[in-house]
Parts: C-alpha cells; sequence; structure tokens
C-alpha cells in the first residue's frame, strides 16, 4: 500500500497532463508555457525554499552526489557498449547515450521522493534536494561532451564550445537556485518573510505542475519507428543504472535511508531536456523523444522495485 500511495499520485498526474493535452484542454501554446513556468519559476523557488531553510549534514550530501555522478558515468560506459552492439550512427548516437544516463530527477525523483520518503528522518528533504546540485552541472556537461562529439560537426564549431558550455550552466535556473539556497543557508541571511511565503506558495505548486509537464510533452507519435533502440536506452536508464547505483551504494556501506534517496533517482526516466539538447546540437531528436516516453512507461516498474525494496 505504501508503494501505491507514493507513486500513483506521481503517475496519476503525468497521465492527466497527457490526457488535458489529447483533449485540447491543454493547447500546445499552453502546455509550453506551464512546462517554462515550472522549469524557470516553480522548481527554482523549491529548491531556494527547500535548501535555504533546512539543516543538513553535508556528507549526507556529497556521498549521495558522488554515487550519482559516478553511477551515471558507469550507465554512459554500458550505452556505449551497447550502441557499438546496435551498430547505431553517429548522428544517433548522441541522443542513445544521453538518453541511457541523463535521469529526470528536478522534474520525477524529487515529488517520488517527497511522497514516499517524507518524515522518515530530519532534514531528508533537504539532503536530497541539495544532492541534486553538483548532479545537475554534471548532466549538463556530460549531455553537451556527448553531442558535440558525435553531433554534425559541419554545424558545431568548436570554437564556440567554451561559450555552449557556459550559457548552459550559468542559464540554468536549477543550477541558480541550488547556488542561491546554499548561500542563503550557509551566512544564515534569509529573505525577508514575504519573500520566504511567497517562495514556499510557489515551491508548493512546483511538483504538480513539473508531472503534468511531463505527461503534457509526452508523444507516441511514430513511436514504433526505432522501438528496439528507444527500448535499449530505456532500460539501461531505469534498470542498469539502478543496479550500478546499488552495487557501489553497498560497496559505499551507505545508509538505508540515503541508499533509498541515491536508487529513486538513478531509476527515474530521461529527462525532457534531452530532446531540447539532441534538438539543438542536430542529434536525432525523434530517438531523444522515443527514449522519454518508454523510460516514462518503464519508470512505474522501476521505481515500484525500488520503493518496495526499501520499505
Amino acid at each position: 500500500m505504501h508503494v501505491f500511495n507514493s507513486l500513483m499520485p506521481v503517475f496519476l498526474l503525468i497521465a492527466l497532463g497527457k490526457g488535458l493535452t489529447r483533449t485540447s484542454f491543454f493547447t500546445p501554446d499552453l502546455a509550453r508555457n506551464i512546462n517554462r513556468l515550472t522549469y524557470w519559476v516553480a522548481l527554482p523557488a523549491l529548491l531556494i525554499d527547500k535548501i535555504s531553510n533546512a539543516s543538513f549534514s553535508s556528507s549526507d550530501v556529497s556521498r549521495i552526489s558522488l554515487l550519482l555522478i559516478l553511477s551515471t558515468l558507469l550507465s554512459i560506459g554500458v550505452a556505449y557498449v551497447v550502441a557499438r552492439f546496435m551498430r547505431i550512427e553517429r548522428k544517433a548516437l548522441g541522443a542513445f547515450i544521453q538518453g541511457s544516463a541523463r535521469a529526470n530527477n528536478a522534474f520525477v525523483g524529487l515529488p517520488v521522493i517527497l511522497y514516499a520518503m517524507s518524515g522518515m528522518r530530519p532534514g531528508l528533504e533537504a539532503v536530497a534536494t541539495v544532492a541534486l546540485a553538483p548532479a545537475i552541472i554534471f548532466y549538463n556537461i556530460v549531455s553537451i561532451t556527448v553531442l558535440l562529439a558525435h553531433g554534425d560537426r559541419k554545424q558545431i564549431h568548436f570554437a564556440d564550445t567554451a561559450k555552449i558550455y557556459a550559457r548552459q550552466l550559468f542559464t540554468n535556473p536549477l543550477i541558480i537556485a541550488c547556488v542561491i539556497g546554499l548561500t542563503l543557508n550557509a551566512t544564515g541571511l534569509l529573505p525577508p518573510q514575504i519573500v520566504q511565503r511567497s517562495l514556499t506558495a510557489l515551491g508548493n505548486m512546483a511538483l504538480g505542475l513539473a508531472l503534468l509537464s511531463i505527461g503534457s510533452s509526452l508523444s507516441f507519435a511514430g513511436i514504433r519507428n526505432g522501438l528496439k533502440r528507444s527500448f535499449a536506452a530505456a532500460s539501461i536508464q531505469v534498470f542498469v543504472q539502478p543496479l550500478i547505483g546499488l552495487a557501489l551504494a553497498l560497496l559505499w556501506n551507505l545508509p538505508a535511508i540515503d541508499r533509498q534517496i541515491l536508487l529513486i533517482y538513478l531509476a527515474c526516466p530521461a529527462a525532457v531536456a534531452s530532446y531540447v539538447l539532441a534538438d539543438i546540437f542536430n542529434s536525432d531528436r525523434e530517438l531523444a523523444g522515443h527514449i522519454i516516453v518508454v523510460s516514462t512507461l518503464l519508470s512505474a516498474i522501476s521505481l515500484t522495485l525500488v520503493i518496495a525494496l526499501g520499505s
């Protein structure tokens, strides 16, 4: 029952987002603007609110972040081996690799953790939130690197590579929000109460908006094309990656609660941002979109297993 109550709100809201789009209640413009509102306003407000007010152990945060990054790196290695075996061509390789490794932690992982693990330990929400900051930076760097390495060299000017990295990192609202939250937490200089309450109100709607946004962006059009590839990448993302993380967590002797936070993040579907970046870098955006859809469906299984085994 705990697993059901933890995951059903997440997937019901994703299904609702899809249903509202299919019935045209969400027009394409409205769905796009809700996604922008979530990414640029609501989720950053949630991160600032949670991080700035919380007490947490830096050692707990650093362990989870390190293992999250290591697990992702190893899953990238697995993805390259699988891609070579499947003889995936250059243009599709970047989309395949990042789709196999870049998890949707902020939009899916945080809601699942807050629904499934709320109240288990003081400061748990803060640990889970702060641990995302290094991972978000890493995801952006590795995605750009992979897509640059396998993109269309005629259209990508490598003299502008530094600008591309800087723009993706320094304009990412989630990274900026984590930095602001950590700065406020470290200095103790909290914003005025009216600002804090506004951040809390915005943060309270972030998780619901994030899940609706995912549902509204899912497209099953043409998904049969290249299903073998999208299924392989999605399986690495939601099944292989958590297994790698579990092995590392056991070797590291990570506490059970921290281990479950790690595994929930690793069992999440591919990030919606992977489609956006694949499009920017002229990779196979159709494959990127299909990986997101397939991994979202498969994550219902992977997240159920992680929560059930951790209960």
